[in-house]
């Protein structure tokens, strides 16, 4: 064989092997991309991690709701241990019907808890006590729950139509749309499910909502007068029917979750601020802002002059929500010719203008993630 042959074999070798593998790469990657089977083993595990979670969350707001919530979920783990027993192994779409519920409440509970995690932080005061409120009810609802059947509806998430988890509802005559997700939530060979809204006592609410699309797996729907004015549980109540063989479309057990809606926004802001004068004297003030109760509103006071040769200016600030948690921010020192401007939580900001000697608050868009 000549060399020029023996080098073309030898190349060919190398980008034989080099195809080989980057096609067994591509290979698993795209295996990667496809979701393991819901497993009792894996459902228990994530219960367990949420309880966790749950738990540390609770301990850093030293919020009593949680760590309940959070000893709930480990509940939950435990009632699917012994009620899988040899089977946990299983994948849940092969286990019988009461097995199978089961486990799909116990992932529900995981994935509400996910979604709460991811949310919550952004939220202050009566946004933030209406998320925990509606996560609390949700879990609770999951975990009490014991029916079951082939079809089996079970309630995973409410979002936006655009996909973004939502636990409660800014009171309002807004129209508001939102989508309920999990799974056998309808039959295209059936009617529509019915769906209702109630309070958490089972009284349906003036505001009802109504359906406009259907998938098994997604409900979409919409309040077409918003969700009113009264703060409280909203609990959204989903009956789909399955068509059996021989006996047509059957009404199956409901599927319930929960939302809230919150109380009227409400945020106080109070300031001190020292003016230093030319002689060397300092004069403090202080005084409220006048209550702000809307997202994207301004709220200001004038403030009267301490000495006509006013030198520098220190603000400091407090902020009271609606539920009565609060914070404070400063102290902010500058010279008399420049203006103040601080960040304060929840997007708020606040100035001070020496100039018009005026104190401002300016309230940005809706900052919690978790509320529509």
């Amino acid at each position: 064989m000549s060399e020029r042959g023996s080098q073309m074999r030898h190349a060919c070798r190398v980008v034989s092997l080099c195809c080989s593998v980057l096609l067994a790469g591509a290979a698993q990657q795209a295996l990667a991309q496809i979701a393991p089977r819901l497993t009792g083993e894996a459902a228990i595990a994530r219960l367990d991690t949420a309880k966790q979670d749950l738990a540390s969350r609770a301990s850093t707001t030293h919020d009593d709701r949680l760590a309940a919530v959070s000893a709930q979920l480990g509940e939950m783990a435990d009632a699917l241990r012994k009620t899988l027993g040899d089977k946990a192994s299983q994948p849940a779409d092969i286990m019988d019907d009461g097995r199978r519920a089961a486990v799909l409440r116990g992932d529900a509970a995981v994935q509400r808890t996910r979604a709460y995690l991811d949310q919550a932080p952004s939220c202050p005061g009566n946004d933030a006590k209406a998320l925990t409120d509606a996560l609390a009810t949700t879990i609770d609802n999951l975990a009490k729950t014991s029916s079951s059947s082939k079809a089996t509806p079970v309630i995973n998430s409410v979002e936006t139509i655009d996909h973004r988890p939502v636990f409660a509802l800014h009171p309002g005559n807004t129209p508001i749309a939102l989508a309920l997700v999990g799974t056998n939530l309808s039959d295209p060979q059936c009617a529509d499910p019915q769906l209702t809204a109630t309070d958490e006592k089972g009284k349906p609410l003036d505001t009802q909502p109504v359906i406009t699309g259907v998938l098994p797996t997604r409900v979409e729907l919409k309040f077409p007068d918003g969700a009113g004015s009264k703060s409280g549980a909203v609990m959204l109540h989903v009956v789909p029917k399955h068509k059996v063989f021989l006996r047509g479309c059957t009404s199956q057990p409901e599927a319930v979750t929960a939302l809230q809606v919150t109380a009227p926004m409400r945020v106080s802001i109070s300031y001190d601020l020292t003016t230093t004068c030319s002689n060397g004297q300092r004069v403090p003030s202080s005084g409220t802002l006048p209550d702000i109760t809307a997202y994207g509103t301004t709220s200001s006071r004038q403030v009267e002059a301490a000495c006509p040769d006013p030198s520098r200016y220190a603000i400091s600030a407090k902020v009271t929500f609606g539920d009565g948690s609060s914070a404070s921010v400063g102290l902010v020192e500058q010279t008399a010719a420049a203006d103040i401007t601080m960040g304060l939580p929840a997007g708020f900001t606040l100035s001070w203008s020496p100039s018009t000697r005026t104190v401002f608050v300016r309230s940005a868009a809706n900052v919690c993630k978790g509320v529509y």
